[in-house]
């Protein structure tokens, strides 16, 4: 099926700066690994626990959503802001958890999801946000402290937090005792729980940029190689978390997969042969965030990658399909398995997510790859709401063949 413009039917989507029209082959392609995130930063996908059995519930319902979808795998956010979804020694319960940090919540919400998930055959990863402390930067750092416990690592360790243009804390990349820090929190979750993997999402570097006076400059200038550049130090220090997970974690256990969900576009081929082809105006990870996610590909970093796709087919500089493209390229002939990331929550919004298909049609087209071994979507939200999203989720749930 060629593919037009869905306001415009006369108008044919093509690949970025070409002629050559994107095509949506007539047969799918149902791949083995099937999942969404739940998110629980801000309360996003569950509420705050205040009544044991509610919640139950809620984590029920949650997973017989999932099964009714064909799904199989659930990336559930178990550290948000520098906590902890689960009993830690070395992070406190978080607040959204609870309603205020540190405090212990009526059960075990973890073990329960996990447990609950088995019955369903559905497997949990852990899904951790590395490096931030607070959600923005609307609270000052000096009041946001006052609502965090004793045991929040920026709180024992004020030293190794630094902040974002506006405001937001997070914990200094450059430092080893982060690096650590974020590595034993990974090794206790896979030794007290029996999920089947971790995994990070896309906030490395901050994508505001770092404030100008409490920032990293301080360990840049103490660098050993004064040839590196700033971008590439601050590169380095992120491989280093990613690398340091990965072989962690196999060491501790070779079963657990460790996994990454990078912003979908890598370096734009205007900037670098090996990018992609889309619009140099687009924001490019290798710059914004220091992630190298071509590198943790090609030097086996991680067991599998998610990257965001989250833009249309017939988006003006970041196109799904020479997107997809790329990556599928890059995962090719290494041993990392590339599933797609989808902004299924984006359904309904103006232009083409307004076409119920657009969602079925992305999964088609990434799926014709033997490359591509999976799917994930954004957000768990988006597969009980009743609104826009609803038309484009129904034709999901008749592709994935779910009842």
């Amino acid at each position: 099926m060629k593919l037009f413009y869905y306001k415009d039917k006369e108008r044919p989507i093509c690949y970025y700066n070409t002629d050559k029209q994107v095509e949506i082959p007539e047969t799918f392609k149902l791949k083995p690994f099937r999942g969404m995130w739940v998110s629980n930063v801000a309360n996003i996908d569950l509420p705050i626990l205040e009544d044991e059995q509610s919640y139950k519930e809620k984590i029920n319902r949650m997973l017989e959503v999932a099964k009714s979808f064909n799904i199989n795998a659930i990336l559930f956010q178990v550290r948000t802001t520098n906590d902890a979804f689960y009993e830690s020694k070395l992070n406190p319960y978080s607040r959204y958890l609870t309603g205020q940090e540190g405090k212990k919540p009526l059960f075990d919400v973890l073990k329960y999801v996990i447990d609950e998930a088995k019955k369903y055959n559905i497997e949990i990863h852990a899904w951790a946000n590395p490096y931030r402390v607070s959600l923005n930067g609307i609270i000052k750092q000096e009041d946001y402290i006052k609502t965090c416990d004793p045991l929040n690592f920026a709180i024992k360790h004020n030293e190794f937090v630094i902040l974002n243009k506006e405001g937001q804390m997070i914990l200094n990349p450059a430092k080893e005792e982060v690096r650590q820090h974020i590595i034993d929190s990974m090794i206790e979750i896979v030794r007290n729980y029996e999920v089947a993997g971790i995994h990070f999402d896309d906030y490395f570097y901050p994508y505001q940029g770092l404030d100008e006076s409490c920032n990293d400059l301080k360990d840049y200038e103490q660098r050993e190689d004064k040839k590196m550049s700033l971008g590439d130090f601050r590169r380095h220090q992120v491989d280093l978390v990613i690398k340091g997970v990965h072989d962690a974690l196999k060491k501790e256990n070779p079963k657990i997969r460790f996994g990454v969900s990078p912003f979908g576009i890598w370096r734009n081929n205007t900037n670098d042969a090996h990018g992609s082809n889309n619009g140099p105006g687009a924001t490019e990870s290798y710059e914004n965030q220091y992630a190298n996610s071509y590198k943790w590909v090609k030097e086996g970093y991680c067991d599998y990658i998610v990257p965001q796709l989250y833009w249309e087919f017939g988006h003006k500089i970041a196109p799904f399909a020479d997107l997809c493209d790329w990556w599928q390229n890059l995962c090719k002939d290494s041993n990392v398995d590339l599933y797609i990331g989808h902004g299924a929550y984006r359904l309904g919004q103006e232009g083409e997510y307004e076409n119920p298909l657009e969602i079925t049609n992305q999964v088609t087209y990434a799926n014709q790859y033997d490359t591509v071994k999976g799917n994930v979507f954004f957000t768990y939200k988006t597969f009980i709401d009743e609104d826009k999203n609803r038309l484009g989720m129904c034709e999901l749930k008749k592709l994935f063949g779910g009842k």
